[in-house]
């Protein structure tokens, strides 16, 4: 008697296997795309939700271009939660931007931000842009720049004109060849070159003094009081002859020191 076949029997559920590669497959592919953004935990968490939820009751989860870009270039750095740099628009916004950030970076010791009527007026200790006798900008230095020069470009068309003043101080007999005026006027066209190059459309707004060691905020009888006199103020005005607001914010500098 010839000896029966036996039936080959079909796997009906075999297509799970290949459905569960390509699942598996497609998560991978998400994971990788999301690590090469700016992936917080929270994003990480809706993603596995997406991908792990019952199919009948899965929401929809959606994540706007904005939250997985890498970074917000336009958030002021520093600045107040939610605070854009396009937000500033005046002289006001501009004095409390530049607050802001003094403060948020505690930078009090180093810089000083004013306000007067027509005027914004900043003043940065040198250390934070220059090396001793030197007229090269510092990396740290560009970043505070590119803080400010952002705001600036902002502001640029409500304003008259941007002054960059560069000081120095008499150094102690012996210590220092330079010449105070040349490395002043250097420093401050360092800062303007910057701007201009960087952040400021009409170059015309923008102009450099150096000063030399003629203009002290300190006696020159320490380092401690030589360092203040080593400075770069920029001032930030909409009008033109506003040399009595800047007397008046120098007479509270001295109010300030003497306290």
């Amino acid at each position: 008697m010839a000896r029966s076949r036996q039936k080959s029997k079909v796997n009906k559920d075999a297509w799970l296997n290949t459905y569960a590669d390509m699942i598996t497959l497609i998560l991978v592919f998400f994971i990788l795309l999301f690590s090469m953004s700016s992936l917080d935990q929270e994003k990480y968490k809706l993603l596995v939700k997406a991908f792990t939820a019952d199919p009948q009751t899965l929401e929809q989860i959606s994540l706007e271009e904005s939250d997985i870009k890498a970074g917000n270039p336009d958030v002021a750095p520093g600045g107040k939660e939610g605070e854009q740099i396009e937000d500033i628009k005046d002289l006001d916004d501009l004095y409390e931007y530049l607050k802001a950030y003094v403060e948020t970076n505690n930078l009090q010791k180093s810089v000083q931000v004013e306000r007067g009527e027509n005027i914004v007026f900043v003043r940065f200790m040198s250390t934070l842009f220059f090396e001793a006798d030197r007229a090269v900008l510092k990396e740290g230095g560009k970043e505070i720049l590119d803080f400010v020069g952002q705001a600036l470009r902002n502001v640029e068309p409500n304003i008259k004109y941007i002054r960059i003043d560069g000081h120095t101080a008499e150094a102690a007999p012996g210590t220092s060849t330079v010449d105070n005026r040349e490395l002043s006027t250097d420093r401050a066209n360092a800062v303007l070159k910057y701007f201009e190059d960087r952040y400021i459309q009409n170059p015309a707004k923008l102009m450099a003094v150096g000063y030399g060691m003629f203009r002290p905020v300190a006696p020159n009888d320490s380092e401690v009081n030589r360092a203040k006199n080593r400075r770069v103020e920029i001032l930030v005005a909409k009008e033109d002859n506003l040399q009595e607001e800047l007397d008046k914010i120098y007479e509270l500098s001295d109010e300030i020191k003497d306290e």
